[in-house]
């Protein structure tokens, strides 16, 4: 008996100090307070800004004075690729961008769904400037359900962004394609999902990859459409700490997209500092 407490004991030391191992950071897509409070409360930030459009010079030059800090301090800094890169021209967050109606028109079956042309390689060196300047550690690239049936162009686009983007590349795509992740993950691209909506992409990834990077959005109601002012709930905080402890990586990036990210972010992090 006194044997087996022993053999107990030191198990669970092994696999606390293996919880300790883990580099866990946690915030929010998107800057949900000042820029002088938010690094005082995360050490994450997904820049969802640069979705709609590229930042202005002078932008950039105030971002850098925030970020260049707290990258000094261990922060994870993410941006969102442009849509230019993911979005077709119908998207309704095309009406948020640089480009006016004219200029879109112009853009026709240039842009969106990862195609790879002229424009788009331009459009890629000025992602990778910004990126460099901003002291950014990852790009994502999300793609709407709209794409599925321009998959083919998926691997070519990431192929060209490996060799030119100074930074780890994700991708999310918002419809059901595990076989495309997969082979995006051989290239080295990291696959972007939600672990409690993807079960079976949390099956899939989270025994293998060295590193993860996950966006919360929320749940779904009872027709089947994302819910994003759910609040979640403390056991839920909890089931997630045990997953995140569970999984072989052990760099995790946690960011949180629905009504209430900052609330629940900051209560996921007080969670994993105990």
């Amino acid at each position: 008996m006194t044997a087996l407490i022993a053999a107990l004991s030191y198990f669970k030391k092994g696999l606390c100090q293996g919880v300790k191992m883990k580099k866990i950071r946690v915030g929010t897509c998107g800057q949900v307070v000042s820029w002088a409070k938010f690094f005082l409360l995360f050490d994450a930030l997904e820049i969802n800004s640069t979705f709609y459009r590229f930042p202005t010079d002078r932008q950039v030059k105030n971002w850098q004075k925030h970020l260049l800090s707290a990258k000094e301090k261990g922060a994870f800094i993410s941006l969102k690729a442009h849509q230019l890169f993911t979005h077709p021209l119908r998207s309704p967050t095309w009406k948020r961008s640089e480009f006016g109606p004219e200029e879109r028109g112009q853009l026709k079956g240039l842009v969106g769904c990862l195609k790879w042309n002229p424009f788009t390689e331009k459009q890629l060196k000025t992602t990778a400037e910004l990126a460099r300047s901003l002291g950014a550690d990852f790009i994502l690239f999300q793609l709407p359900a709209a794409c599925h049936n321009e998959r083919e162009q998926v691997l070519p686009f990431f192929k060209e962004a490996l060799k030119r983007l100074p930074t780890r590349l994700g991708l999310e795509i918002r419809w059901e394609d595990l076989p495309l992740l997969e082979e995006a993950s051989r290239l080295g691209v990291v696959p972007v999902f939600d672990p409690f909506l993807e079960e079976n992409l949390r099956e899939s990834f989270f025994p293998s990859l060295p590193f993860l990077y996950l966006r919360l959005h929320g749940q779904k109601d009872a027709r089947g459409r994302l819910n994003y002012k759910y609040r979640y709930t403390d056991e839920e905080l909890l089931k997630l700490k045990e997953m995140l402890f569970e999984a072989r990586a052990g760099e995790i990036v946690v960011l949180f997209n629905n009504v209430y990210m900052k609330e629940d972010a900051l209560r996921f992090k007080e969670l994993i500092s105990k």
